[in-house]
């Protein structure tokens, strides 16, 4: 038996969809990011957030293809080792932090940990009306990656950038 989901590409939008055996629609993509491309003042291509949505606001009960469906398709993302991939949990603090541990405890539990590194980064910053938001962030990139040094460089700068800007 298959332990996760056939997935479809969809190449006019770039975006990976499975249905799970409940009736859930799931679309996973990677879209251009251009912070390092800004905070360096170069171009800095490859860089991407992956965004996963559950075309539904409906409770799905726990279902361990999903993650693993996921999975597969980060794992195929990093089949391009110059690609790295940037994740954001923002919003409610709460839910931000259980989206960011589940994605950490997903990263521990993968089979490409050998491959694809993951650093994370908690961004603490003063919004314009000094309430305190925090980012739940990781960067994730292959070892391979023939300027990962450079990423991680810039990675490292996205707080000081961020406070800047308030």
């Amino acid at each position: 038996m298959q332990n996760r989901y056939n997935y479809f590409f969809d190449n006019s939008t770039s975006t990976y969809t499975f249905a799970t055996k409940n009736g859930f629609l799931y679309r996973v993509v990677f879209i251009i990011d251009e912070t390092f491309s800004t905070i360096s003042g170069e171009e800095i291509p490859y860089v991407f957030q992956i965004v996963i949505d559950k075309t539904t606001d409906e409770l799905e009960p726990y279902d361990a293809k999903v993650s693993k469906t996921i999975e597969a398709i980060v794992e195929r993302f990093f089949c391009k080792v110059e690609n790295s991939l940037i994740y954001v949990c923002s919003g409610d603090n709460t839910k931000a932090k259980q989206r960011h541990q589940i994605f950490d405890r997903w990263y521990k539990k993968s089979e490409y940990q050998d491959i694809v590194m993951k650093i994370d980064n908690i961004i603490t910053i003063a919004t314009n009306n000094k309430n305190i938001q925090k980012l739940y962030t990781s960067f994730m990139f292959h070892k391979n990656n023939p300027v990962y040094e450079k990423l991680m460089t810039i990675y490292g700068r996205i707080e000081e950038v961020l406070s800047k800007d308030i």
